[in-house]
């Protein structure tokens, strides 16, 4: 009785509280007509869920086993461990290949996998743009012919993967009797990349049925929580960085050659384009056409008096598509270029730079200044300009709102990347919400980094420079494990913070908990329902990461005090 009474007060309050109160929401939840049709919407269950959990569980074990027997085969390599170790070691690992085997067998004799593979391929795809996905009585289906192929490159795919896993048990079987025929290295690398990336894939990057909405949202604050804290490292590790005459003049260098990069695409020679028809009726505007002129025709100001109202104007695809609407008249007039005008009356015509150009002049322009005047600043405050700039970045992202910032990056940058990269980077959605929240919240994980690091005491790191290492290193022996260890904390608080804000992406119309709420709010007229369901859903999965983070917190804790 007292040991349970030990756990219990070992338990965040809050933690007892919702177990306190979790049967009655259960209850409410399985007894009420509308809040189970809710729950499932906001978590994004589908058909044939159980079914679905089940090969996803078998799936991520098999990987997770093949994992772990193949870091304990590479464990038994060091030379430096006791005969003893080391077949303790080659035993782990041929026990935890031998239970991958028996999961593959399991998959590959009883077609676990076949409703998975159908769900993943579904969801991996907008059903708007993809041939292979087709409606069927009102839900999306795999086209026969697809669907057939992709369950038999499925089962080949597990039947060679289980073949792989019978080899590395007989592999860590020869290595147990001493026997080295086979190339060590690439084998245990192999083994070790197969299983990660197998493992990764269904984990973080496969979206099947059983739970979308919920997996979603955690993979996007996963990936966007290590992605802000990669950038934050960065900037607090820059902000360290010592001036020196070198940097400066690589800055100088660097932003005189932008900036001749974008005098020599401003020079390059320019399109002509015409105004050609009348302006009795609407204006064609042939997609491309720069903004600025498709302004100055939109408002007339390429007349010599002032019109009342702007001209009514029509996007075109193509050049044919342009000529055609206004042989049809569906236009009276054409913005086209002059190899195509024909025969048709100019009403006005203008020079251009071609988009490439001009986004090239641009790019060089915008860096090669920006360069000059983070060494100029650099020289004045006797700081090295790297240091400058992620002082910039670091608060210039704090001062910005996180919806503009997810809104700024998914729409207007994303598509200026698309059009700078001639539509070769073509980020979907949930990637651009991805990289919006963790350039947000970068910002905020320096100044955390930054706070570690000052922590760290100055002799440590100058002992470190006495003894020949590299900064590089000085930041990664010293720096880095002390400051994580200290800002473990603040670090645990930020990704709670990320949790919550991931709902931010549905803006962006990512399917994740929040979107499917309003969904499901649209679609029945419900609103306490839905919108309890999503809270609900949220608090839970904010509890467990706080749990998480106490527990983990201890434990370091723990091992720099011991």
């Amino acid at each position: 009785m007292q040991s349970i009474l030990d756990k219990l007060r070992s338990i965040r309050a809050s933690n007892l509280i919702f177990l306190a109160v979790a049967p009655v929401l259960i209850y409410l939840i399985f007894t009420s007509r509308n809040y189970a049709p809710a729950l499932y919407s906001v978590l994004g269950i589908e058909e044939n869920a159980g079914s679905l959990f089940l090969a996803f569980l078998i799936l991520v074990s098999s990987g997770f086993t093949g994992l772990v027997a193949s870091i304990a085969l590479s464990s038994s390599t060091r030379p430096d461990l006791l005969p003893d170790v080391i077949k303790n070691y080659r035993k782990r690992a041929l026990l935890f290949f031998c239970v991958q085997l028996v999961l593959l067998l399991i998959l590959v004799f009883f077609n676990i996998t076949d409703n998975y593979v159908v769900s993943v391929a579904i969801n991996s795809a907008d059903p708007r743009s993809a041939e292979w996905i087709i409606m069927s009585d009102k839900s999306f289906v795999l086209e026969e012919s697809f669907q057939n192929k992709l369950l038999l490159d499925s089962r080949w795919y597990l039947k060679l993967f289980a073949i792989f896993s019978f080899l590395s048990i007989v592999f860590a079987f020869l290595r147990n009797e001493q026997h080295k025929l086979l190339p060590l290295k690439l084998l245990l690398f192999l083994l070790v990349l197969i299983n990660f990336s197998g493992m990764f894939y269904i984990l973080m990057i496969a979206h099947a049925g059983f739970a979308v909405g919920i997996m979603i949202t955690l993979r996007a604050a996963f990936f966007a929580y290590i992605g802000a804290s990669f950038l934050g490292l960065i900037w607090a590790l820059l902000v360290n960085l010592k001036p020196s005459k070198r940097s400066s003049y690589v800055f100088s260098f660097c932003g005189v050659l932008l900036i001749l990069l974008g005098i020599f695409y401003t020079t390059r020679p320019y399109e002509e384009i015409v105004l050609a028809g009348n302006l009795e009726g609407k204006i064609g505007i042939v997609a491309g056409t720069p903004q600025s002129i498709t302004d100055i025709i939109r408002y007339g100001e390429f007349l010599a008096i002032e019109t009342d109202k702007p001209f009514k104007i029509r996007s075109m695809a193509t050049p044919e598509q342009a000529l055609s609407s206004l042989e049809k008249g569906r236009v009276s007039a054409i913005v086209i270029d002059t190899e195509k005008v024909g025969n048709l009356p100019i009403i006005w015509s203008a020079d251009y730079l071609s988009s490439f150009n001009k986004t090239m002049a641009t790019i060089g322009y915008v860096l090669g200044s920006l360069s000059i005047l983070l060494m100029a600043i650099g020289l004045l405050t006797n700081a090295h300009p790297l240091a400058v700039f992620s002082d910039f970045f670091v608060d210039t992202i704090r001062g910005i709102p996180m919806l503009v910032i997810i809104l700024y990056v998914g729409l207007p940058l994303a598509g200026a990347i698309k059009s700078a990269s001639a539509g070769y980077i073509d980020m979907q959605m949930m990637t651009r919400g991805i990289i919006a929240i963790a350039i947000g919240y970068s910002a905020y994980m320096a100044e955390i980094f930054r706070a570690g690091i000052e922590a760290i005491p100055k002799g440590q790191i100058e002992a470190a420079r006495t003894l020949g290492l590299r900064e590089w290193h000085v930041a990664r022996f010293v720096i880095v494990p002390q400051a994580v260890a200290i800002v473990l904390p603040a670090l645990g608080n930020e990704f709670i913070a990320m949790l919550k804000d991931t709902s931010l992406v549905s803006i962006l119309s990512v399917r994740d908990l929040t979107q499917r709420m309003r969904e499901f709010q649209a679609q029945s007229f419900l609103v306490f329902e839905p919108f309890n369901s999503a809270a609900l859903v949220y608090l839970l999965l904010t509890l467990i990461a706080a749990s998480g983070i106490k527990s983990l917190d201890k434990i370091v804790n723990k091992g720099r005090s011991g």
